[in-house]
């Protein structure tokens, strides 16, 4: 993330402190996609994404006051929505019965993703959406400050720096959970996880 971009979204959300709703849907309008994303690939439910993001503009406006003027603003927003994904990854577990009907219904709704028809290349389609699949279920399973690094780093192309202030650690730390995180999926997956540069699976995963 560009660092003027990081200040002029300091600035709206200074704004949003002193009352201003204006600011809070400039907001709104230009971090609901990427918040979706994020929360969507952590939580694999199309629905419960839409409500967390939802209720990550809420918890970021009670919070409003805790701003400051020095602080940039991507770390905060992200923060704050991996802290509700990861409570709601711990209440799934609680719920299985909930989880799986979730489950059922996310597979009944789910459009498909992919460049070509599945009658033109039904090998290759079965393939990807195996390989979608196995993606998946091994981010699920990683523990939730993998999880969080690995998401933000491939897909919301957040800087190390940026990603520290997310989960609390340093940088090196940052470094360190991606490498983790990228030998999680390479066991899983049986098969190598490159850097950002060359996103291997990742990439090919597209919108997981």
């Amino acid at each position: 993330m560009q660092e003027h971009e990081t200040d002029s979204d300091a600035l709206l959300m200074m704004r949003v402190a002193d009352g201003d709703r204006n600011a809070l849907c400039s907001l709104m309008d230009k971090w609901e996609s990427p918040l979706l994303g994020f929360i969507y690939r952590y939580v694999q439910n199309r629905e419960a994404a839409a409500e967390l993001t939802q209720e990550t503009f809420v918890r970021l406006y009670e919070a409003r006051a805790r701003f400051r003027g020095d602080m940039r603003f991507s770390p905060w927003i992200f923060r704050i929505a991996a802290n509700l994904c990861r409570n709601y990854h711990r209440w799934r577990k609680r719920h299985p019965e909930d989880m799986a009907w979730d489950e059922a219904c996310e597979a009944t709704n789910a459009p498909q993703q992919g460049t070509m028809r599945e009658e033109d290349n039904p090998a290759a389609a079965l393939a990807r959406r195996e390989s979608i699949s196995e993606l998946k279920d091994a981010i699920a399973a990683m523990p939730h400050d993998l999880a969080t690094t690995l998401l933000l780093y491939y897909y919301q192309e957040l800087s190390y720096r940026e990603i520290a202030e997310v989960i609390g650690c340093s940088e090196r730390g940052v470094e360190t959970r991606l490498y983790r995180a990228r030998a999680w999926l390479s066991k899983e997956l049986a098969q190598p996880v490159e850097s950002r540069s060359g996103c291997g699976i990742l990439a090919a995963g597209g919108m997981l």
